[in-house]
């Protein structure tokens, strides 16, 4: 007789749907991560990969929320700046009579091309957890660049 090798099941749909739904929870800033956080401590010890998976989706978020409170502060310097230098720019043309300069125009333009930034790169977050989401939801293993492989050592030391 023969033995029959029985190939290694992938999650069930359960699982997918649960993993998936941690990882596009980041569309709702902060109740996404309660949304995964809830996922990961009612699932943690039932399904290795839904555990895996929204652990993940916890540190993500974590890091998507620390990149904002950044990029916010960074904005409001640049606002703080412009409210700064523009009264003095403004009293220099009177002065001079001449054209404002361009750090004029740079410091103006400032905290809008940080804002933009800000938002480009919450879209841009946004999009690779939804990459995550339609991942798992398919039941193929998702791992973000640096966070993945570093919470896969870590879990398999613990």
């Amino acid at each position: 007789m023969s033995e029959v090798e029985v190939a290694p099941q992938g999650p069930v749909q359960d699982e997918r749907i649960l993993a998936a739904l941690s990882h596009v929870s980041a569309i709702l800033p902060m109740w996404g991560l309660v949304a995964a956080i809830v996922i990961w401590a009612s699932q943690k010890d039932r399904s290795e990969y839904v555990r895996f998976q929204s652990l993940q989706a916890i540190a993500y978020q974590l890091l998507i929320i620390l990149g904002w409170f950044l990029g916010m502060g960074c904005y409001m310097l640049s606002a703080l700046a412009l409210i700064i230098v523009a009264p003095s720019m403004e009293a220099q043309v009177q002065q001079y009579a001449t054209e404002p300069g361009p750090l004029f125009y740079l410091s103006a333009a400032l905290p809008f091309l940080v804002l933009s930034g800000v938002l480009l790169g919450w879209l841009v977050t946004l999009a690779y957890a939804i990459a995550g989401a339609v991942t798992t939801i398919k039941g193929k293993d998702f791992r973000y660049v640096v966070l993945g492989p570093s919470l896969r050592r870590y879990l398999d030391k613990t």
